[in-house]
């Protein structure tokens, strides 16, 4: 389960990341990136904050 909750954190930075540097392409891409990014961060601090 650790091994999952570390990913989650990896990809969510990574989703972040993506959504941050797509500044004029296209808004609903870089807000939709942002958006599933910080979903994916606040999934696994909270499966961190349950053990």
């Amino acid at each position: 389960m650790k091994k999952r909750s570390s990913s989650f954190t990896i990809i969510g930075l990574l989703f972040v990341g993506i959504g941050i540097t797509l500044v004029e392409d296209n808004p609903y891409l870089k807000y939709g990136f942002l958006i599933l990014g910080t979903a994916l961060l606040l999934y696994s601090i909270s499966a961190m904050i349950k053990k």
